[in-house]
């Protein structure tokens, strides 16, 4: 059974800054939990008063580095089963691109979404993707993760009106979607919405759109 000391990793900085008095701190210890990557402290180094007696506590010294450590950002709008227009259309990506394909993509925007400081994001519809985002936030959960990412809130599938989103068959423009491919969940009228919302909060979804 592991110490306490080696359940956690404490990190000396030089400057943090703090969002909630929006000023920044000097000489800050940050104390980390091994367990659950969660922040479980955070006081002046002065007023360091514990002293591991089952062992010694790893430490980043961050002292002599021109670093400011800040929260993790958040990013409430974002699609990571989507990648630039520039690369591929929005139609392209959905009617052609294998759902496989897809999740692979996603995941490693979910790594590069994280190491670029964002640690909560709220991916707003897979986009043709289906409830690929409910299993990517299994993936990205827990104290073992199978892959990095950040803390992700899913939307699963975007509600829309009928004929109202795409991919459009250019042979039967009138129909919705393309070989079976749709970008959103298509819902009309009262009772329609409400058996939406509830099949896509029975699939795991967080947030309704």
């Amino acid at each position: 059974m592991k110490t306490l000391a080696a359940r956690r990793l404490r990190i000396l900085a030089s400057r943090v800054f703090d969002s909630t008095s929006g000023i920044f701190l000097v000489n800050q210890a940050i104390t980390v939990s091994r367990v659950t990557g969660l922040i479980i402290d955070v006081r002046p180094i002065s007023a360091l008063e514990d002293v591991f007696e089952d062992g010694k506590i790893d430490v980043i010294d961050l002292l002599n580095e021109n670093i400011t450590l800040i929260p993790g950002l958040i990013d409430t709008h974002v699609h990571l089963f989507l990648h630039p227009y520039s690369e591929t259309s929005w139609d392209d990506q959905v009617t052609k691109e294998s759902t496989a394909e897809r999740v692979i993509r996603a995941t490693v925007h979910a790594r590069k979404t994280l190491m670029a400081g964002y640690t909560t994001v709220r991916d707003l519809g897979t986009e043709g993707a289906e409830d690929s985002d409910v299993a990517l936030r299994k993936c990205l959960s827990g104290p073992k993760p199978m892959i990095p990412g950040p803390r992700l809130f899913t939307a699963s599938r975007a509600i829309v009106s009928t004929g109202s989103y795409g991919p459009k068959s250019r042979i039967h423009p009138s129909a919705e979607g393309v070989d079976g491919k749709h970008g959103a969940e298509v819902a009309d009228g009262e009772a329609e919405c409400i058996r939406a919302v509830r099949r896509q909060i029975g699939a795991g979804a967080d947030w309704i759109k």
